[in-house]
């Protein structure tokens, strides 16, 4: 980055002879718009820089909202429970909170056109016609487009100041002059953008097909306290000295003819830790299963679980019938 050439209604685009010096002056209105000198090609590894900061921000930002949901995730995968887990990330009720971080991306040049990283590189997002801060609405315009960011960076590539949003949006990326007057932001122009955003992430996000494959629809009144108790005797007798077993099944399977089976199996030692040893305890436990249950007569889970001082850990597999198998049926 060089000092700013004298002002001119221009875009100047040279390469020198010596050196590949190439200058990049844009001005309009009495505005320096973006002065860049390259040596050597270094302009596009300058434009991607800026473009990458600005994404790595926002995500790293973005992220923040949906850790909630992850802890929760982790902690209904290491608790023991015959309830069936649903992701929290794009499903269940930390989609709401995961969904401001996704909304934020887009509005993330909202306060006088500045970003997190165009604050660290100086710059500034401006109106094209009044060369002020351009208004939220304009900003998250502009930012709609990141969704096609190849094309983005190819248009960028041609004119620094000015990529495809920037025309859609009608601003203008410049060097940030503190001296310049920012406007006020009144409180409605600056929550209608994050509120539009917001909700239509959220239909989008609910509009996707169900990812929960391995949910099964069960009827919990259709417990069977007499065979899931004789199957946790079977499982005792012969297999009690590796866990202690909890079992759950039911008759019914909403619009199937199966049952549904779920083993909670905890652990007296750690046996999930190595691969061979789980292997060759789960080759056990579901032989034994299917020696009392046929395989193609019901769904259901098989869960491991250890805990000692400072460690938990589990492990998880699908027993029965697969759901593609069933639907087959």
């Amino acid at each position: 980055m060089t000092t700013p050439l004298p002002k001119v209604d221009a875009l100047i685009i040279g390469i020198g002879a010596a050196g590949g010096i190439a200058s990049y002056v844009l001005t309009q209105a009495g505005i320096n718009v973006l002065t860049v000198t390259v040596r050597d090609g270094s302009l596009i590894v300058w434009l991607l820089a800026t473009m990458l900061l600005d994404h790595f921000c926002m995500t790293m930002i973005g992220i923040l909202f949906f850790i909630p949901g992850i802890i929760a995730d982790i902690a209904k995968m290491l608790t023991p429970s015959h309830s069936q887990v649903t992701p929290g990330l794009l499903g269940g009720q930390w989609v709401y909170l995961g969904v401001v971080g996704l909304a934020l991306y887009f509005c993330k040049d909202s306060f006088h056109g500045r970003s997190p990283a165009k604050r660290i590189l100086k710059l500034q997002v401006v109106d094209e016609v009044t060369g002020e801060a351009a208004s939220p609405m304009k900003c998250f315009v502009r930012n709609i487009l990141c969704l096609l960011w190849p094309v983005e960076v190819m248009v960028a590539l041609r004119n620094p100041a000015r990529r495809l949003g920037d025309r859609l949006a009608g601003t203008r990326l410049v060097k940030f002059d503190p001296a310049r007057e920012q406007p006020p932001i009144k409180p409605g122009a600056l929550l209608l953008p994050p509120a539009i955003a917001y909700a239509s992430i959220l239909l989008f996000v609910k509009a996707l097909p169900d990812v929960t494959t391995t949910r099964v629809d069960f009827s919990e009144s259709s417990y069977n306290q007499k065979a899931s108790n004789e199957l946790q005797t079977v499982l005792t007798d012969s297999l009690g000295t590796y866990f202690s077993p909890d079992v759950r099944i039911y008759d019914t399977i909403r619009n199937e003819s199966l049952k549904y089976v779920s083993v909670i199996l905890r652990l007296h030692k750690n046996y999930i830790e190595q691969d061979n040893s789980y292997r060759q305890l789960n080759k056990l436990t579901t032989e034994l299963i299917y020696s009392k249950l046929p395989k193609e007569s019901f769904r259901g889970q098989l869960q491991y679980f250890y805990k000692a001082s400072g460690q938990v850990q589990g492990r998880t597999s699908q027993i029965g019938t697969s759901l593609w198998s069933a639907k087959e049926r």
